[in-house]
């Protein structure tokens, strides 16, 4: 993907294209944040021609950074990211500046000063409380808010009333994030495979945890193996992009390192059953309606999500065991009843993907008259 050099926008009509800097945190397994910055750059290069957008990322072993956007990677210990941002939004001066899940108050001053303006991504308690601290009511130009679980409330009660009557904070409310055109056939094609239209589908997100000494992904594949032996129904496992070796696979089970976002979610609208972790290929795959089998293989968020969910009878939860996945999903194969009956529940919820609202709020920002620098 090639992008144009930086233009000054044009700040009372937001005409030209803009200079968008994506900062997304996240560490060692994990590419919750990393997936969900790229979407978003993804989206919004297709929304303004030319936009020229960067990113500034960490590293480190297991951390994710082949984005196809420019961007600068940390090579510094982790103290020093903070810094890092700094220095080169500093250098960089970009149009927007959209940091996902951490932000330093200081970081914020500094936008402030240069005058760029500010986004700020969340998706739990913890992230989401930071962008309530009363300097950032004040600071922060827009706040786009993941729900943490979808059957509950966004804001507290006190965080409400902060954003109603102190905050001058633009808050976009949101499930999930997906991209809204349809996967390229061809990319599908050669995700299928030869396993046809009717197949159970194993994601254990980006690849990068390991249960005990086992990568979560080959656990996904012995669950497959015992489910295609079981059930006579092909399974096709994603194994993500921070998955080491090439797995032994056996008769009906298909494995891909990874595809496109477009590619998982059309996979997740066919596959009967899907069995997913606790992370944000949760929402993406309810928002599906997607029969799931769930299991935390990962971050402390997860355990609590699939609890939930599995209590409102939205999925199925079980241990992250290949004989305890592969006999959920038998019995979900079994039942289509039981199917219907989750995908109604599923169904009631009305899931929003955030991606057109964010662009939304992103073109207001960009085209609202700009604020003068402050200290």
């Amino acid at each position: 993907m090639t992008f144009s050099a930086h233009r000054t926008l044009h700040r009372s009509g937001g005409t030209a294209a803009p200079f968008l800097l994506f900062v997304p945190s996240y560490g060692r397994g994990g590419t919750g944040e990393f997936v969900r910055a790229g979407v978003m750059a993804q989206a919004a290069a297709r929304r303004w021609t030319g936009a020229r957008i960067e990113f500034l990322l960490p590293s480190g072993p297991g951390t994710r950074t082949d984005t196809p956007f420019p961007k600068q990677v940390h090579d510094g210990p982790e103290h020093r990211k903070p810094h890092f941002d700094r220095e080169w939004i500093r250098r960089l001066r970009p149009d927007v500046a959209i940091f996902d899940s951490g932000c330093r108050t200081a970081t914020l001053r500094a936008c402030n000063r240069l005058g760029v303006r500010t986004v700020y991504v969340s998706d739990r308690h913890g992230t989401c409380r930071k962008a309530f601290r009363m300097e950032w009511l004040r600071r922060l130009d827009q706040h786009w808010l993941m729900r943490e679980h979808v059957t509950a409330e966004a804001l507290s009660a006190s965080q409400a009333l902060k954003h109603r009557y102190l905050g001058r904070t633009r808050l976009v409310r949101f499930d999930t994030y997906y991209p809204e055109h349809a996967a390229n056939p061809a990319n599908l094609a050669s995700a299928l495979g030869d396993i046809g239209n009717e197949f159970v589908l194993l994601s254990a997100g980006g690849g990068g945890y390991r249960i005990g000494d086992v990568q979560a992904s080959d656990l996904y594949v012995d669950a497959a193996r015992r489910i295609a032996a079981a059930s006579g129904m092909p399974c096709l496992v994603l194994l993500g992009a921070l998955h080491e070796g090439e797995p032994a696979l056996t008769r009906g089970v298909r494995s891909i390192r990874s595809t496109s976002l477009e590619v998982f979610i059309e996979l997740l609208r066919r596959a009967r059953v899907a069995v997913i972790n606790g992370g944000h290929t949760t929402h993406q795959a309810l928002a599906q309606q997607a029969v799931c089998v769930a299991t935390c293989v990962g971050g402390a968020d997860q355990p609590a999500r699939i609890a939930k969910y599995a209590d409102a009878g939205l999925l199925r939860s079980v241990p992250p065991e290949p004989a305890a996945i592969a006999g959920a999903v038998v019995e979900l194969l079994a039942q289509p009843q039981l199917r219907e009956a989750i995908q109604s529940r599923i169904q009631a919820l009305r899931i929003v993907n955030g991606v057109p609202m964010v662009l939304d709020a992103l073109a207001e920002l960009l085209s609202a008259p700009h604020r003068s620098p402050h200290p």
